[in-house]
């Protein structure tokens, strides 16, 4: 690494992966990518801006440096119009940058901008020689890629906007990856904080324009840049650190999160999955009463809307169908090992106690289940306000719209729900699992309130501790099946599912090898589920897609009697399964029904 200061109030750092150049004079800073044709400018600061307000610069000031064998650090002083004092700090090691930057005073933070930043009353940012960023977030429109002048982000609740497409998979990395596509490097940009500080919202490529350069709307795409969403949750009173946005470099799209996971591995941003030996039957074949229900409730409807009144999904959800979908089966020579109860069984989302309409004795029914060789889970959907009183739950502009896991009183009641879940005792229903659904329902955005003032991530790690915990003081080998894909929340996830398939495609094959592999490379300890493929299978060789599926995890069927194969603006296909479907699955079923003996 070789460092010089210029004689314009900046600096240069050189290693063999990059050239960093500052001028505070301009103010500019340029990024050169070796072996790349990227070449950035940027702003080299960053707008910490309170609800309502702009961060805007007064002045930088004068730049330092100090270093240590491998690590040059670059601080740059700012005189801000909103805190007391701020500055950036950039650490610059052979291999990577960290950006972040400290403030103090008192306000409440609505976007921690980084490259982006107001001086003498223009709106500056960041620009480059790159056409393509890669988002490391699985999305339902199989969307991997984003012009430089389209906005997006990766939240931790979930993005309903049209660029992201509805992200598929809970609490993703913060990460993606900027590159030319005359090359193969991509630049790694991520953020990262200490453990506990996870609580932003969400990471925003090409956040919003104060300041527009022109009258001409779409001029204020050209800002680039990114932020930490925090939406006004987070209340600084003294000192406050931002993230830290970590620029790293990847030789190809697969080693983007592998390269910014292991940064924050050695920096001690997040801690590597501890490996952890599966039960032996949590590899089982898996059937799932899912989309049976929904073939029943939607018919060959081309669409939901048409259907809005017919009955719901969660109708179908009865001991006296579930009963007939396993012994049809069995009958057929596919005996699952796992059997999933989903949507509804219970009378509410926040309660033990199964809707005794539809399954007069489910205790008696899972005890049957045991006694055939079959484990079942239950599903849940996580933050669901069901059934509870106002003050146990999350609020947004004073509206309940969710359970507040760090309201005390919530937290019992969930802890004495999920122990009736798993208990053997005379109240519990002794299921062996939970598929946890819903986790992209946790609450992101401006006007929540809940006891805690605990938000982002380490929201959604609260929730799952919980009941990680719960579940465990129950029988170590309960199974707590999420669809996250976080190492910070891989303490507390046995399985994960693959998760809704919905596609651009045909079918949801390359779907489901994507969102494996960055489930190898985020929980990469955890069993996969494989989910239910047929229904997202526009093709009439759906029937092979389950020994597909048994190549990358546990085979998951979700069709013992319908299979309604359906994809948006195409005619539903609705039939039964047939005699040479229930053939193939068998012999998946029987390869992989020894696997609990491995």
């Amino acid at each position: 690494m070789k460092i010089r200061k210029s004689a314009n109030k900046g600096a240069r750092v050189e290693t063999l992966r990059y050239v960093l150049e500052f001028r505070t004079g301009e103010p500019l800073a340029r990024l050169e990518v070796k072996r790349s044709h990227q070449r950035h400018l940027f702003y080299p600061g960053g707008a910490c801006n309170p609800v309502g307000k702009c961060d805007e610069t007064r002045a930088f000031g004068k730049l330092s440096t100090r270093q240590s064998p491998g690590v040059c650090e670059i601080l740059i002083p700012e005189s801000s119009s909103v805190w007391r004092r701020k500055t950036h700090r950039y650490v610059c090691r052979e291999d990577s940058i960290e950006f972040s930057y400290t403030v103090s005073g008192q306000g409440r933070v609505d976007r921690a901008h980084f490259f982006r930043g107001y001086l003498r009353g223009a709106e500056h940012g960041f620009a480059g020689e790159f056409d393509e960023i890669y988002s490391t977030c699985p999305n339902f429109q199989e969307r991997r890629y984003h012009h430089p002048v389209e906005s997006f982000s990766i939240s931790f609740g979930n993005d309903l906007t049209p660029s992201v497409g509805c992200q598929a998979l809970a609490s993703p990395c913060p990460c993606m990856g900027l590159r030319d596509r005359r090359d193969s490097v991509f630049m790694v940009a991520g953020l990262a904080a200490e453990p506990g500080q996870y609580t932003w919202d969400a990471f925003e490529w090409n956040p919003p324009v104060a300041i527009p350069p022109t009258v001409y709307a779409p001029d204020s795409m050209f800002a680039g840049g990114f932020a930490a969403v925090f939406a006004g949750k987070l209340r600084v009173n003294g000192e406050w650190r931002s993230p830290r946005l970590i620029m790293a470099f990847a030789n190809g799209q697969k080693r983007v999160l592998p390269v910014y996971l292991n940064h924050c591995y050695r920096h001690g941003y997040l801690t590597k999955p501890r490996r952890v030996k599966p039960a032996a039957w949590w590899r089982e074949p898996i059937y799932c009463t899912w989309h049976d229900q929904t073939a029943l409730a939607l018919g060959a409807a081309m669409n939901y809307e048409s259907r809005k009144n017919a009955p719901k999904a969660g109708d179908f959800c009865t001991q006296k169908r579930a009963e007939g979908w396993v012994r049809t089966l069995v009958r057929h020579g596919c005996k699952p090992g796992i059997v999933i109860l989903d949507d509804a069984w219970q009378k509410h989302l926040n309660t033990a106690d199964p809707d005794t309409k539809k399954w007069p004795d489910l205790r008696g029914w899972i005890e049957k289940c045991h006694a055939r060789g079959m484990r079942v889970f239950l599903w849940t959907a996580a933050w669901s306000p069901a059934g509870l009183p106002r003050d146990e739950c999350i609020t947004r502009n004073g509206v309940p719209i969710a359970g507040d896991m760090t309201c005390s009183k919530y937290e019992k009641r969930f802890r004495e729900m999920a122990r009736r879940w798993f208990s053997s005792g005379p109240d519990g229903l002794n299921a062996d699992g939970i598929k946890v659904d819903g986790l992209l329902a946790m609450p992101t955005g401006p006007g929540l309130e809940n006891h805690g003032n605990l938000w982002g991530l380490e929201l959604q790690r609260k929730y799952l501790s919980v009941l990680y915990e719960e579940a465990k003081r129950c029988r170590r080998d309960i199974c707590v099946s999420t669809y996250a894909a976080n190492p910070y929340l891989a303490p507390f996830s046995d399985m994960v599912r693959i998760a809704d398939m919905y596609t651009c495609r045909l079918t949801a094959h390359e779907t489901m090898l994507h969102r494996a592999e960055v489930f190898r490379q985020t929980m990469p300890h955890a069993v996969i589920d494989t989910d239910g493929q047929l229904a997202h299978y526009m093709l009439d060789d759906y029937a092979d897609e389950l020994a597909e599926q048994a190549r990358v995890g546990v085979p998951t069927l979700y069709n013992a009697e319908w299979v309604r194969r359906h994809r948006f603006f195409l005619p539903a296909r609705l039939h039964r399964l047939r005699s040479a479907d229930y053939a193939k699955f068998a012999r998946v079923f029987r390869c992989c029904a020894g696997s609990s003996a491995r």
